[in-house]
């Protein structure tokens, strides 16, 4: 084997910030990984799509209904970075933290009963009396 198994650099391989052109082609190139923030979205709706049907939840709606009328309170801790965020919005929005949670729970409980409590009468029953 002769010369060297080095390439020779020279001025046509410097190229100046943001006059670079793509590569000719027939090169090989990677393919393009860009983020799509919509594709997490999509996967989920497919997922559901794919998923099997809901079942009627097991027992009875009346021992459903005595551990639902248990009337304890309830409380729960926000880590910092929740409770600034939720400080923030309640600010912003010119309302309470509590109005805001509230708002939020509400909103969850309305997808459970469009998605795992669907089968479930009792829940039907007590979302239709809202």
């Amino acid at each position: 084997m002769t010369g060297t198994p080095y390439a020779a650099l020279h001025s046509g391989l410097l190229v100046r910030k943001g006059a670079a052109v793509p590569s000719p082609a027939g090169t090989r190139t990677a393919p393009e990984t860009s983020f799509d923030p919509f594709s997490i979205a999509r996967r989920d709706a497919s997922d559901a799509d794919n998923a099997p049907p809901h079942h009627p939840h097991p027992g009875s709606c009346d021992a459903h209904h005595a551990a639902a009328d248990e009337g304890a309170e309830m409380g729960f801790e926000l880590s910092d970075q929740q409770d600034r965020r939720l400080r923030l919005a309640a600010a912003k929005l010119d309302t309470t933290r509590e109005q805001l949670l509230s708002e939020a729970v509400d909103s969850w409980l309305t997808h459970l009963g469009e998605t795992e409590l669907s089968a479930c009468s009792c829940y039907r029953a007590l979302s239709a009396e809202d």
